[in-house]
């Protein structure tokens, strides 16, 4: 496994803890409360822990009850060297999300020094998830030279070894940072000025976006069989035929604009994870990505409440044409990233996005 590639069984002590969805979680016994920054739980009890457990787990029968294992650990020393090397410190500290159980699974590392957190290390053996990590270092690099804020700056992007690739980057985070998991104009104005930045006026077959249909429409026997496949078809065909030949006005898109992936400093928004993101997009697409996404993995909504909502006074800012966009982007990304191999929580979110589509071209 990954995770024995750059961990070794001596060390400091650490606690493992796992949740229902089979994600993993190593927290250091020393300066927990900081480590537990890159814990970032949704439910009710996640949360409950986030806040007591760097408290309370001295106490033995409370390690019990949790159901957290104890376990030594150090990160072996060629990556450990290099962090410490990046960051300008020999006595870093750290925690590791082991990643959420996907195709593109990767080990989060959070770096750190008593109460400050430097920055963060995403590690993977798969060159599909190395071609990710160049991706992201390359928009970074392109949306600073444009003047966005808010955003990281890549420190390192390459191997370790023969099968090893990390992307590591700087952080302002702080234990007062906040995450925000209501929309506000703080959202809308990271997106407009992005927007105003990056924006570009090209053909829209030159586009990300097209791109991104196309593969939709040369792979819809990757769909799950329970999504009518024609319908897809002829939503792709009525976007190709009014916009085709034509010059549209695209910009950057983050792709995975959600909560667990930003956070608030200082009153700014700081945007992490952008190895998904592309550059020409049509504008304000995360903004759907965000509602839908916080809806059905944090309020639990099924295809009929998110549908309520939108036909409500209180979703007033939904236009259906960009609505449409964005859910035709979703399908294809992951459609084609899990190249038909969708499993039945996966299936559970294609039908959400598909009774969608279907509701907003009635």
């Amino acid at each position: 496994m990954l995770i024995d590639d750059i961990l070794t069984d001596r060390g400091d002590s650490f606690y493992h803890i796992s949740n229902a969805d089979g994600k993993v979680w190593l927290m250091p016994e020393k300066n927990m409360r900081v480590a537990m920054n890159l814990y970032q739980p949704s439910g009710i009890k996640g949360k409950l822990l986030k806040a007591f457990f760097p408290l309370v787990h001295p106490v033995g029968f409370v390690q019990e009850v949790v159901n957290v294992e104890k376990k030594k650990c150090a990160l072996r020393s060629e990556l450990y060297d290099l962090l410490c090397k990046l960051f300008c410190n020999s006595d870093l500290e750290f925690s590791i999300f082991c990643g959420t159980p996907c195709v593109h699974r990767k080990i989060t590392i959070q770096l750190s020094v008593g109460k400050k957190i430097l920055g963060y290390c995403k590690v993977s053996d798969s060159e599909e998830i190395a071609s990710l990590f160049i991706r992201e270092s390359k928009v970074l690099e392109q949306l600073k030279n444009q003047g966005i804020k808010g955003i990281p700056q890549c420190l390192y992007c390459g191997k370790i070894d023969e099968n090893i690739y990390i992307f590591v980057q700087d952080t302002v985070k702080t234990q007062k940072s906040q995450v925000l998991h209501k929309w506000g104009a703080i959202h809308d104005n990271f997106l407009k000025e992005m927007e105003a930045r990056t924006k570009r006026i090209v053909d829209f077959e030159k586009s990300d976006y097209y791109r991104t249909l196309l593969d939709l429409q040369n792979h819809t026997e990757w769909l799950p069989r329970t999504i009518d496949k024609l319908l897809i078809e002829k939503t792709l065909n009525t976007v190709f035929e009014k916009y085709g030949r034509k010059q549209i006005v695209f910009c950057a898109y983050h792709a995975d604009f959600t909560p667990w992936n930003m956070f608030v400093e200082k009153n700014e928004l700081f945007v992490f994870d952008w190895e998904y993101a592309r550059m020409l997009y049509p504008p304000m697409l995360d903004k759907y990505h965000y509602f839908t996404q916080t809806a059905i993995f944090e309020k639990h909504w099924d295809a009929k409440e998110i549908i309520k909502h939108i036909s409500s006074l209180e979703a007033q800012w939904v236009d259906k044409e960009s609505y449409i966009l964005y859910l035709l982007d979703i399908i294809s990304r992951f459609t084609i990233r899990e190249k038909g191999n969708i499993d039945e929580n996966m299936e559970k979110s294609f039908i959400i996005w598909f009774e969608i589509l279907e509701y907003l071209q009635k």
